[in-house]
């Protein structure tokens, strides 16, 4: 509330105020109104792993030694604070999501406003209240990426507080922790805190205002930031009894994994998701173009600072060459500033002439910048119920049977029994409530082309045997095994051989006849159907679910 009361402050023009609240009005209107349909869809298998992690967390278990995960343990933490706080739900974990974006709305606000003035500012908010929630980036999940963007954007922020407070050192060390918090939720937001040093660097060491030994503080104060908020991470996994786990997941898998896609193939997933992108963001791209040549030249300096943020964060989508839809989200804070300018700059020309021209041609700028990715996400957003939204993004991935696969699985098994996942579908252990048999959560890192992969999978098998689980799940679609020719076979081999000799089948989820949706079948109708399946059952979807004997 602090920053809209900025907004709207006397310190600007009557008419100027009144447009900045109309245009924050209707940024807070839409960003509530295009995520009410999206609170209760379905965890994906990466907000799975979070969950997960995050609950197990909750009951004591330490991430990385006790579940495998690349990513940085920001996010495992902050799932941890939204199931203490709002429950172990879909919807608490959404919702703790969209109040955490809405706090990356008001830190982007006061970015801009320091910079551009409150009328710029109050449209790259409305742009991003939009934007931030796109299906075709998969706005809908609760991604890392969307957690990483507060502390990034609020590391700008103090940045900017520090070059205008030269004589206050505190806003570099400020700056550090926000920046090194960033990181902590995923490694590529390095890219961002090199920007900050870049501009410090710059700002301190251009000819006409040299100033080495500012400079020198500067540094020192990003770097003293950056130690106080990862010393007390990478002595808590040491303390805990994690540190070879962690280093091996964030550090070392990671960045095999980094090299597993090449520059041709990159590029030709950038083409697919920027074809894919189009419509939803083509017009923000547009005027974030826009913004390099039509703003006056008063402002050269600060579009050269907003070009570089955008610059330094497509470098971190641009890490590994995956491209994945929620990368993005990286580039997204530089890219609404880039284009709230250029709307921010029209709606002030149109005040000056005043009149009915201005009204009207204000509410044409805010049209342009909300309706383009709702007309674009209009079958989404107007779906019938979360499960149909899942399947329009995400296709025949076993989302919504999750739910109900973990359900079953709560109500026939004990608190302490374990689950096996042949696959990477762990949000099934988050609604079952139940421990997984091994740490290796999903598949992945079993069947790529890694180093030691065979031993990871021996780990596995002895896992497993060791813990005794009560279900193994085996999911038969390639998004959740990523097997190819050349994975190694053992697990599954091993695997196929455990539920032979121990287990039975006790449920199928199967393509219904109308291939959209899964039908679930049970007991001896699930064994008479996998076994008329033939072949078929070996390329088609399916989820099984086995129970051990005795």
């Amino acid at each position: 509330m602090t920053t809209f009361a900025f907004a709207v402050s006397s310190s600007v023009p009557r008419s100027l105020r009144w447009t900045c609240a109309v245009v924050l009005f209707v940024a807070i209107s839409a960003f509530v109104l295009v995520r009410v349909p999206l609170v209760s869809v379905p965890l994906e298998r990466d907000e799975g792993e979070y969950a997960y992690i995050a609950q197990r967390l909750l009951e004591g278990d330490v991430p990385y030694r006790d579940a495998f995960d690349q990513k940085p343990p920001g996010t495992f933490f902050v799932y941890a604070a939204a199931l203490s706080l709002l429950g172990p739900s879909v919807e608490g974990i959404h919702l703790f999501l969209h109040a955490w974006t809405a706090a990356t709305a008001l830190a982007l606000f006061g970015c801009v406003r320091r910079r551009e003035g409150p009328l710029a500012a109050a449209f790259a908010v409305l742009l991003f209240s939009v934007l931030s929630a796109n299906p075709k980036l998969t706005g809908n999940a609760a991604n890392t990426e969307l957690f990483m963007l507060l502390p990034m954007v609020a590391s700008v922020y103090c940045l900017l507080r520090a070059l205008g407070s030269p004589m206050q050192p505190w806003w570099w060390i400020v700056t550090g922790a926000l920046a090194a918090a960033a990181c902590w939720f995923k490694q590529v937001a390095v890219t961002n805190a090199l920007f900050l040093a870049a501009v410090a660097a710059w700002h301190f060491g251009r000819p006409s205002t040299r100033d080495i030994a500012a400079l020198a503080r500067a540094w020192a104060g990003l770097v003293v930031g950056a130690l106080l908020v990862s010393a007390p991470v990478l002595l808590g996994f040491a303390a805990a009894g994690a540190w070879r786990p962690f280093v091996d997941a964030v550090f070392w898998h990671n960045f095999r994994y980094a090299q597993s896609v090449g520059p041709a193939q990159g590029f030709e997933m950038l083409v697919y998701r920027l074809s894919e992108q189009a419509p939803s963001m083509a017009v923000c791209w547009a005027l974030a173009a826009l913004a390099l040549f039509v703003l006056r030249r008063t402002r050269g300096s600060k579009r050269g600072f907003w070009l570089g943020w955008w610059i330094a964060s497509a470098v971190g989508v641009s890490v590994g060459f995956f491209f994945r839809p929620h990368y993005f989200f990286q580039a997204l804070p530089a890219l609404v500033v880039l284009a709230g300018c250029v709307l921010g700059a029209t709606a002030e020309r149109l005040l000056a002439r005043g009149g009915t021209v201005a009204g009207v041609g204000i509410a044409a700028l805010i049209a342009v910048a909300v309706l383009p990715p709702i007309i674009a996400n209009r079958t989404i957003l107007a779906a019938r119920d979360p499960n149909e939204i899942s399947r329009a993004i995400y296709g025949m991935n076993p989302f919504p049977e999750s739910v109900e696969i973990g359900r079953y699985i709560r109500r026939t098994s004990d608190p302490d029994d374990r689950v096996y996942i042949v696959g990477s579908e762990p949000q099934i252990l988050f609604y079952s409530e139940r421990a997984s048999a091994t740490r290796y959560i999903f598949f992945y890192p079993l069947t790529g082309s890694y180093p030691g992969v065979l031993e990871r999978q021996h780990e596995v098998m002895a896992e497993v045997a060791a813990t005794r689980p009560r279900y193994v799940v085996w999911v038969n679609l390639r998004s959740s095994l990523l097997r190819s020719d050349e994975t190694e076979p053992h697990v599954f081999d091993a695997s196929r051989e455990l539920l032979d000799r121990e287990y039975g089948l006790e449920l199928l989820a199967f393509p219904a006849p109308e291939g959209d949706s899964y039908d679930f079948v049970y007991g001896r109708e699930a064994l008479e159907l996998m076994s008329a399946a033939g072949e078929r059952a070996e390329s088609a979807p399916w989820v099984a679910l086995y129970r051990r004997r005795g």
